[in-house]
């Protein structure tokens, strides 16, 4: 008798975890109802236009403008291209400039893959040797800069600089206890229902502004993450775009990075507080960082003027790890 109570236990257990995983979802949906459009999610064109390319396996989308020497733009994870629709333009007066979703985000293809960093970051390299690009600059946004600081580890001789905006990297490895959970616990579906559940919040908490940009990005992204079906593959990316996050912390290996590095934070960055980049800035051989004043996590967003002249000068010097500096305040 006892044995089959604790196996009509289990059995409740496992039915009452489906119903959840199933009924999560639908939650979610109900909750986000009055952001779905279908037809925008569906329709809707990057304000610069769309190309894509092939890059080990994966289809990619990007936008290509400008002469010079190539930088790459990478993005952050639940964000695309289409966030920088006007900081490309200025950029590429200078600059050869390639702005690309990263796999499983954006207009990118979305596999069925554990989404590692070390795996995005040899997308990367694939997309430069498609486009027969021997270096690079790179300026990585969040997520995009610790693909950006793997990028320069891994592959020094295919990277001349790289510019670090909010960037993650710097968290301790997990321990055995996380590292088991993260490997063999970590719920996909539930974690990626809740980060759509909670878009809306941490939309408004990346940027400062609130502007017709701003709102036109926000409709089009809750659009699509109204609709659970429609968001499901990117959302199983930025699930496990997060696990991986940790797993490829550059803690350790920041002091192996050769290349030039400059780091722009906004002051009142929220999402990944100005700490990190101190100790970035501490343990990085050769970098330049700017606390950019009235700004968030989006410094390019809150200010573009500031963030698109401290880049354009590192971009055309050097850096020799000077003192953390502070922007000059926008009039």
């Amino acid at each position: 008798m006892r044995k089959q109570g604790h196996r009509k236990q289990r059995l409740l257990s496992a039915i009452g975890l489906m119903a959840v995983l199933c009924f999560v979802p639908g939650c979610t949906d109900l909750i986000l109802a009055k952001y779905r459009n279908d037809q925008l999610a569906t329709s809707y064109r990057y304000v610069l236009g769309e190309e894509y390319i092939v890059a080990k396996g994966v289809t990619l989308c990007y936008q290509e403008f400008g002469a010079g020497e190539p930088l790459i733009i990478l993005t952050g994870l639940g964000t695309d291209i289409d966030f920088w629709d006007t900081t490309v333009p200025v950029l590429a007066k200078q600059n050869h400039v390639y702005a690309l979703d990263l796999p499983g985000f954006g207009k990118s293809d979305k596999p069925e893959t554990r989404y590692d960093l070390p795996w995005m970051e040899e997308i990367i390299i694939a997309f430069m040797d498609a486009k027969h690009i021997p270096r690079a600059n790179i300026l990585g946004e969040s997520m995009g800069g610790q693909i950006a600081l793997l990028l320069a580890l891994d592959h020094p001789d295919r990277i001349e600089k790289i510019i670090l905006m909010g960037s993650v990297g710097d968290w301790p490895p997990p321990g055995f206890v996380l590292a088991g959970f993260l490997n063999y616990a970590w719920p996909d579906i539930i974690v990626g229902d809740h980060i759509r559940r909670c878009w809306p919040d941490i939309f408004r908490n990346i940027s400062l502004t609130q502007n017709a940009s701003t709102e036109r990005i926000f409709e089009r992204q809750m659009a699509v993450r109204a609709n659970g079906t429609m968001f499901a593959d990117e959302g199983r990316a930025s699930t496990r775009a997060l696990r991986g996050i940790v797993f490829a912390t550059c803690r350790f290996r920041l002091p192996n990075v050769q290349v030039p590095v400059l780091l722009l934070w906004g002051d009142q960055d929220v999402i990944h507080p100005k700490h990190a980049a101190l100790y970035m800035h501490e343990h990085l051989p050769d970098s330049k960082l700017v606390i950019i004043p009235n700004a968030g996590h989006e410094v390019f967003i809150d200010q573009p003027d500031a963030f698109n002249r401290e880049i354009l000068t590192f971009l055309a010097e050097g850096t020799g790890n000077r003192p953390a500096t502070q922007a000059a305040k926008p009039s």
